[in-house]
């Protein structure tokens, strides 16, 4: 049965010190990460030195636009494949609250996430909480 895959924030391009992307990893929905103006921004995450299977990603934002999900399943950053790509509606100060099911050929031997935030309905936009789903193999 799948559950809550660890994560740790690699990379930022938005830093805030008041806001920073550990937030929206710490499972506290008050916490957040958020972007400094200008889009596009992204995110980073890896899995602590593990190889996860992806089964379902959810996030919890404000004012997100358009926002792509790729993953990489090379030992470095460095060539990564889109597995989530959606434009959400904009909720007029409610919060977004999404959950992608990821496809079984697609989720496996996944070793980073990049969160991407290509635009916003406002000038700024916040993740509040982001929860990777699956299966995790420890590094040997």
């Amino acid at each position: 049965m799948p559950s809550t895959v660890k994560t740790e924030v690699l990379y930022q391009t938005a830093n805030d010190a008041r806001h920073p992307a550990t937030n929206m990893i710490d499972g506290d929905e008050k916490t957040f990460w958020i972007t400094t103006g200008m889009y596009p921004h992204e995110v980073l995450l890896g899995f602590k030195g593990a190889t996860a299977t992806v089964t379902k990603i959810r996030t919890w934002s404000y004012h997100i636009k358009k926002l792509t999900v790729e993953k990489c399943t090379e030992a470095q950053p460095t060539k990564f494949e889109k597995i989530v790509e959606t434009e959400l509606s904009d909720k007029a100060g409610a919060m977004q609250i999404e959950s992608f099911t990821i496809n079984s050929t697609m989720g496996p031997d996944v070793k980073y996430l990049k969160i991407h935030v290509a635009s916003g309905w406002e000038d700024f936009s916040s993740i509040h909480s982001i929860i990777v789903e699956g299966d995790t193999v420890e590094a040997s």
